[in-house]
């Protein structure tokens, strides 16, 4: 956490159990500034590592099975790590704990996709089990306690990367949820259908709750009116959105002032507009 120390203002506690009484900081709200998190979720081309791409670099893309590179090919400042196993995935982690200044320059941590990671966790645990890891995630090739296992995985590596001091972005694919599937069997009934990141139900949840925004990129065919030769003229456009505001299917959050009213969807979406919205200057 990074704070303005020179509009802080230090108390002594008067008592104390330690032998000296510790300083505390009381900082005003305002001039906290925490590195943000954010999850994208949608359909394959929908604009999510694009979008991705926009964020501050340099940029450092956790490239796991996914080989999502070509629409970010362009962008400078992007470095690519390529995971194809878990314990590479894991690897990264530490390596970035154990060496910062590796990884000092580095601004934005991608990771594309988390679907992809949970596949990698699943093959993971099945192989701890000495099972079949290439039937990872058919139906039946699982146990619940198994899929249990994979959630609690799952859930303390999110909250690791979350936690990292950069800004932070899970990628996944999209997911209807119906309920009945077998890694839903431990989770509590929900309103179905829902739909949100392509993860186990409880691993999602602690994605929900971690980031700072929840973004769905999707396509939508927009029609607009010129004139042309005197006559008017129907066009039709290709936009790339994201919805982030409040919707009864779609899994959304932004976090922002309650002054500040989200819109329901940002057409091209950048970094910059996300964080004007969550800035409250919108």
């Amino acid at each position: 956490m990074l704070v303005k120390k020179k509009t802080t203002t230090t108390l002594r506690l008067a008592s104390s159990r330690r032998d000296e009484p510790p300083e505390i900081e009381i900082t005003p709200v305002a001039l906290i500034v925490n590195p943000r998190t954010y999850a994208f979720y949608g359909r394959a081309g929908t604009g999510k590592t694009t979008v991705a791409g926009t964020f501050p670099a340099p940029l450092l893309l956790i490239d796991v099975n996914d080989r999502g590179t070509d629409s970010v090919s362009d962008i400078p400042n992007l470095d690519v790590i390529q995971v194809k196993d878990w314990k590479l995935f894991e690897e990264i982690y530490w390596d970035m704990v154990e060496d910062p200044k590796k990884y000092a320059k580095y601004k934005t941590i991608i990771i594309d996709t988390l679907s992809m990671v949970q596949q990698l966790c699943i093959e993971e645990v099945l192989r701890r089990k000495r099972k079949n890891a290439q039937q990872a995630g058919q139906w039946g090739s699982m146990t619940r306690r198994e899929w249990g296992d994979v959630a609690q995985e799952m859930k303390s590596w999110i909250v690791r990367y979350r936690d990292l001091p950069k800004n932070i972005v899970f990628i996944a694919q999209d997911r209807i949820s119906k309920g009945g599937d077998e890694e839903d069997e431990y989770e509590e009934n929900e309103l179905m259908p829902e739909v949100g990141p392509a993860l186990s139900p409880s691993v999602a949840k602690v994605l929900n709750a971690a980031v700072y925004v929840i973004g769905n990129t999707f396509i939508r065919r927009h029609t607009v009116t010129k004139e042309k030769e005197g006559k008017k003229v129907k066009l039709e456009k290709i936009q790339y959105c994201m919805r982030v505001g409040p919707n009864p299917i779609y899994i959304t959050k932004i976090r922002k002032p309650k002054s500040v009213d989200a819109p329901d969807i940002i057409i091209d979406p950048t970094y910059d507009e996300i964080i004007a919205i969550i800035e409250g200057e919108e």
